[in-house]
């Protein structure tokens, strides 16, 4: 089988927003999708501009013409475009117009399958007229009902005929596989990369995904780089302020976040900060100057807030690194650093539960030493002078 095909639908009404959407996603993408919602606003214009800047991509307008099909298409082929649809429902001789105009630009036309009733009889006669491709398609209103494109994906490959399959609707990084192994030779995606913090990080996944390269090393690695592009990148200044700020640190969290809040503590030993790990039997009281610094997903564990609201009594400086917007401890808190993204946080196959903030945080926490060790000119020899031995 051919490498399939990625496809991303361009649906923003905004010119200049749907030409950096473009630029941003380009090297990872075979097909520009001028979606219907953004031909209708900005017209032919576009179609122009993305041929001028983008001229090894290809790019279709997404017409879904009903009727005039050859008068409808051809001013749409002629400004560049190499692939318009028209819909399965408008009739064999709507069809038959598009195709007759898509041969006359050496182009291609693209039979949109969306709520036709018999899709495999229309995917036949539109294959017998000429139509080069197929698109299967679960529009945004039969997503929200629940409804996904591979059975019929599957019914209408199974037909074996001559055209390329097209497959949209709700397509994202994890059901890219599955789209492949029913068939599609075009994959159609929009919001898994237009929706997302990085577009280029989403859009380089989906291609990774189509091409059975993404192992699930390499699934974690992604989402991690995806969290983190969408993590402010003034936190690390800003919380190394807080650290030289501090009389003396303090960092607390529970579960598998404590754990990372003894990564952290050692290291910011080793640099020559007086840090403790609260719960330990050594760990001095905490008083006004001192900063707090707690990790939780949440923003709501019940002991966390207990020992939040101690130190806010006390008058400690509090700083929460969480996967939320708002949280209890957020609210108590003189400053939150959010990870990521709040819709970054669904869920993540082979990523169970707290596994990607978790991750996330330790990454995000080891550059800030990192940064730190920079900043100061900490040679490792001073960071290996402080470290433990009596072990």
């Amino acid at each position: 089988m051919a490498r399939p095909l990625i496809q991303l639908a361009l649906d923003s009404l905004d010119f200049d927003q749907t030409l950096n959407l473009a630029e941003q996603a380009a090297p990872y993408i075979d097909i520009f999708e001028i979606g219907t919602p953004c031909i209708k606003h900005n017209g032919i214009a576009l179609v122009t501009e993305l041929r001028a800047r983008f001229p090894d991509k290809l790019i279709l307008v997404d017409l879904k013409t009903m009727d005039a099909g050859e008068y409808e298409a051809t001013p749409f082929y002629a400004a560049g475009a190499d692939i318009c649809t028209v819909l399965g429902v408008s009739g064999m001789a709507t069809i038959e117009g598009v195709i007759k105009a898509a041969k006359a630009h050496q182009a291609e036309a693209q039979i949109d399958l969306i709520n036709v009733p018999d899709k495999l009889a229309c995917a036949k006669a539109a294959a017998e007229l000429g139509a080069n491709i197929i698109g299967v398609h679960t529009g945004l209103d039969a997503q929200a009902a629940g409804q996904t494109p591979f059975a019929d994906l599957e019914a209408i490959a199974s037909l074996g005929l001559k055209v390329r399959l097209s497959v949209a609707g709700g397509i994202k990084q994890s059901t890219v596989k599955q789209v492949v192994d029913s068939g599609a030779d075009i994959i159609v995606v929009g919001a898994a990369i237009y929706g997302a913090a990085s577009p280029a990080d989403a859009a380089r996944m989906i291609r990774d995904a189509a091409d059975g390269k993404v192992t699930h090393q390499q699934l974690v690695i992604n989402k991690i780089n995806s969290i983190l592009s969408a993590t402010e990148d003034s936190h690390a200044a800003r919380l190394t302020r807080m650290l030289d700020r501090a009389s003396r640190i303090f960092v607390s969290g529970a579960g598998r976040s404590g754990l990372i809040c003894k990564f952290f503590a050692m290291r910011l030993m080793h640099s020559g900060y007086d840090v403790s790990v609260v719960g330990e039997i050594v760990t001095p009281s905490i008083k006004r100057g001192d900063l707090l610094i707690i990790i939780s997903g949440s923003g709501e564990t019940e002991q966390l807030v207990a020992f939040t609201k101690k130190a806010r009594d006390v008058g400690a400086d509090i700083l929460l690194i969480t996967a939320k917007e708002k949280s209890t401890i957020g609210d108590m808190a003189d400053g939150v650093f959010q990870m990521g993204a709040p819709e970054q946080y669904g869920k993540v196959e082979g990523m169970p539960m707290g596994t990607v903030f978790e991750l996330s945080t330790l990454f995000f926490l080891e550059a800030l030493v990192s940064h730190i060790i920079h900043e100061k000119g900490i040679a490792e020899e001073e960071m290996r002078s402080r470290h433990a031995n009596l072990e």
